[in-house]
This record gives structure tokens, C-alpha cells and sequence, in this order.
């Protein structure tokens, strides 16, 4: 009888501190793990990550490269440099004994050089494209996205495991081919820690808005595809019928800039506040706490149908109601009537009549909060992406 323990390895670009910071379960993933395998974790550091304490029986390996995740430039050119080492590291783990190597974001080419230099047993989680992104900005990646995709979806093919953050990735991965059996949907999980109702008279004094106003609150990466102009533009019409309106953008990213220019353009500074990279995750919490209505938005790109966004998680924990972009993973959670509206990311005028109908029933945005956080604590409950993951990937590695 065989009782060699698994070995798993773990790749991800920024690292086990932000990777926990971006998938709130990777400590108890990983501790789990480490009762019953081996686990080594391979990433670069992050200039702006925490210390990560790893549970014992992990094993890290911090590659020589440090990436300013704040800095387009140097995150464009630092992940370029972690795919083309790839295949170095996957001869590395096969070399360790590695049963089954799992990377947790969709890189382009990264599925078919581990299946190439590593071997058969590889996860992935298909979410977020890379060249889908990218080719918004450069003409490099606009040439290069079909290639790419193309060799990336005959590779997830082939992949025995396949992890999503949405139900509507894995329809969308079986139309390419890839056997649905082998795709498992995973929902981010909140930490109910962090993010949770508080006490939203002091958070509001905090951040200087008054009893009477109404926020509406976002967060993220400020990048072109979270589409902070096409807000900005389609609440234009709607500053003079609602004095009280205001928009809270926590974060930071290369949008930053033109969303800047957009508020001054259109005189309404005072009514935009730009928070900027909040030190840490409950500074967030605060935030949005100080809100009246999350916001969820992206443009409404194909990819954007694979995900459950941090925004739409941490707003229903906190007990906001949700004013969300109509995409797949998105209405997949939220139900109209229920914990808030939706509407289509390409119509500003369904978006302007829905923020209205929120503005003018404070009950409802209450009743709705409620009914969000109920349904958060389910679908977004720390034990349950923890054993969705843990599972398949022990059974992958035996």
C-alpha cells in the first residue's frame, strides 16, 4: 500500500500575501492541503504586500523579482518575465516530486507550457483573460489575442482540472470543448472578519458626508474595463435633480488620471472622492460602510461574464444593496427586486433610472441590504471554497 503524501505546487505571480488578499480562502486552502500533502508555493514579491505567515507543512519559494502592482509598466513587464520562466519552474517541480501544480489566474500560454514541461496533472482557474485586457491598450496584444487564445483553449482541453469563479465560465468553456465534468465553479469568499455591516454613522462622519447624502460607492483597480467614465458620464445628467448624490472610487490604477479630469470637467469634484489605495482591508470595509448603494460595474466585455467581482462580495457583506452591471457571473448572485437592481453596462439610461429609484426609497435600500448580507454569508462563506477547492485538487494530485 502506498502512503506517500501528495505533493502540490501553487504558482502565482504576486505571491501567497496578495493572492490572499485577492482570494480570501488561500490560508485555509492551504492549510487544509497541508494536512494531507506537501505543498510548495512559487511567486514573486509584491512591494506593497503584507508579511505571509504559511501554515507549517508549506513550503514557499520567492523568486528573485519584486513587482509594483501600482506601477502598469513594471506589473505589464514583470508577469512577460514570469511566463517565459514557466517552463523553468515546471521542470523545477517535476524535479521536487510534484504530483499536480495548480495556478490560480489565466495567463496566456501558461496552460500549454506546463502541460509541455511539466506534465498532465495541471489546474488552472479560468477567469480573468489576459490578452482580452490588454488588446484595449496595445496593438501588440490586439495582433497576438486569437493565437494566443486559440493555443490556450486547446490546452484547457486537456486539462484534468479546471476552476472558475463564475457558473457562466464553465457554459462558456464547454461550448470550446472543454468537458464540463472536469470544470468546478467556486465562488470568492468573503472574510466576514473584515467585511461586515459596522457602524456606518461614524464611517460616514469619517469620510465627511452628511445624514442626508447618498453614496454610491465602488472599488477596485481603477482600469479601463471596470469603466469608472462611462459612471461618471451617466451620472451627468443626474447631479442637478439630486444635489445630494455622491460617488465614493476606492482604489487606485492608470485610470486614475482621466476619471480626475472627467470630475473636473464636469464641475462636480465636490461630489466625487477619489479614496485612492486604502493601506489595508478594513479601512475598505469602512468605506464601503459609509456607502448607500454598491456599486458593480464592468464594461461588459465577453470575459466580463466570468466574474463574481470583489466589489459585488464585499458589498453584499458589508449589507449594501447592489446597483450591478447585467453580466453572467454577476446575475447569477444578484437578484432584482431582491438585493437590488441591475442594468445593462451598455445603456446609461436604465442605469440613470435605476440609481433614481434607489436614490428615492431609502426602505427599500434597507430591505435590500438585509437580503444581501443573508445571502452573502451563504454563497461567499469561507468553508465552502475552501473544501471546493481543497477536494479536487487532493484528488488531482492522487
Amino acid at each position: 500500500m502506498n502512503t506517500r503524501r501528495p505533493c502540490i505546487a501553487f504558482l502565482f505571480r504576486y505571491g501567497p500575501a496578495v493572492h490572499a488578499e485577492l482570494f480570501h480562502a488561500l490560508p485555509g486552502v492551504l492549510e487544509m492541503l497541508a494536512q494531507k500533502a506537501d505543498v510548495h508555493y512559487f511567486g514573486m514579491r509584491s512591494v506593497d504586500a503584507p508579511l505571509f505567515t504559511a501554515p507549517v507543512g508549506v513550503h514557499l519559494h520567492e523568486l528573485s523579482w519584486i513587482v509594483d502592482r501600482r506601477n502598469p509598466r513594471d506589473k505589464l513587464i514583470k508577469t512577460l518575465v514570469w511566463i517565459t520562466q514557466l517552463p523553468v519552474m515546471a521542470r523545477h517541480c517535476r524535479r521536487l516530486g510534484m504530483d499536480a501544480v495548480y495556478v490560480d489566474e489565466t495567463l496566456p500560454l501558461a496552460a500549454p507550457l506546463l502541460l509541455r514541461f511539466f506534465g498532465p496533472r495541471v489546474a488552472m482557474t479560468v477567469a480573468d483573460f489576459f490578452m482580452e485586457v490588454y488588446a484595449e491598450r496595445w496593438g501588440w496584444a490586439r495582433l497576438l489575442r486569437r493565437p494566443v487564445q486559440t493555443c490556450d483553449e486547446r490546452a484547457w482541453r486537456r486539462l484534468p482540472l479546471v476552476f472558475t469563479r463564475a457558473r457562466a465560465t464553465r457554459e462558456y468553456l464547454a461550448d470550446r470543448g472543454v468537458p464540463p465534468a472536469r470544470v468546478h465553479p467556486v465562488y470568492d469568499p468573503c472574510d466576514f472578519s473584515i467585511y461586515h455591516p459596522g457602524d456606518r454613522a461614524a464611517a460616514r462622519r469619517r469620510w465627511g458626508y452628511a445624514p442626508e447624502d447618498v453614496v454610491l460607492v465602488h472599488h477596485g483597480i481603477l482600469h479601463p474595463n471596470k469603466a469608472n467614465d462611462w459612471i461618471l458620464e451617466a451620472l451627468a445628467p443626474l447631479w442637478p435633480r439630486h444635489p445630494k448624490l455622491r460617488f465614493l472610487l476606492v482604489g487606485d490604477g492608470p485610470e486614475m488620471p482621466r476619471l480626475r479630469r472627467l470630475a473636473r470637467e464636469q464641475g462636480v469634484e465636490d461630489r466625487v472622492r477619489f479614496a485612492g489605495w486604502l493601506p489595508r482591508p478594513a479601512d475598505v470595509a469602512e468605506a464601503l460602510n459609509a456607502g448607500d448603494i454598491g456599486l458593480v460595474m464592468r464594461r461588459g466585455a465577453r470575459t466580463d461574464d466570468f466574474h463574481v467581482t470583489g466589489a459585488l462580495v464585499h458589498a453584499m457583506a458589508c449589507g449594501l444593496p447592489v446597483l450591478a452591471a447585467r453580466l453572467g457571473g454577476v446575475s447569477e448572485i444578484v437578484r432584482e427586486g431582491s438585493h437590488g437592481w441591475l442594468f445593462s453596462p451598455s445603456d446609461p439610461t436604465e442605469f440613470a433610472a435605476k440609481l433614481t429609484t434607489a436614490i428615492a426609497q431609502p426602505d427599500l435600500r434597507v430591505e435590500y441590504g438585509r437580503r444581501a448580507l443573508v445571502d452573502a454569508r451563504k454563497l461567499f462563506a469561507m468553508d465552502r471554497a475552501i473544501r471546493e477547492t481543497v477536494e479536487p485538487l487532493l484528488a488531482l494530485a492522487r
